[in-house]
């Protein structure tokens, strides 16, 4: 569910506030070499905010010098108190298997993100 909210929010940060966007799957993002540079940032999607692979990768940017930022639905996660900058999904908890409710929250908070960083770059 968070890599297809990437998916959704790397077309509007591109779109909308015409910056460069890589997307990955957090397990496999850590086993090949940093796409990335120290003057890049990394966004983290979780739910729980305790995710293994994504917290994994998280600790492979940071360790990369690169500043974390993380849209999670947990605030006192350990992906939260590990990133530079937190955004919340503010969904509350997910009682059903498909994790509609978090998606639908993970969208808001990219889409605000992305119109944001678009009038900050005068897009």
């Amino acid at each position: 569910t968070a890599y297809l909210a990437g998916l959704v929010g790397k077309y509007w940060f591109e779109r909308y506030a015409r910056l460069p966007v890589e997307i990955d799957v957090a397990s496999e993002f850590r086993y090949r070499e940093m796409p990335l540079s120290k003057d890049q940032a990394a966004l983290f999607i979780s739910q729980s905010g305790e995710t293994a692979d994504t917290l994994a990768s998280l600790r492979y940017c940071r360790d990369n010098g690169l500043k974390i930022g993380a849209v999670v639905n947990v605030r006192e996660s350990t992906i939260a108190r590990e990133s530079d900058a937190v955004f919340p999904i503010l969904a509350g908890p997910e009682i059903g298997v498909a994790s509609t409710k978090a998606f639908t929250c993970q969208l808001t908070v990219l889409a605000s993100l992305a119109v944001a960083a678009g009038r900050a770059r005068g897009t």
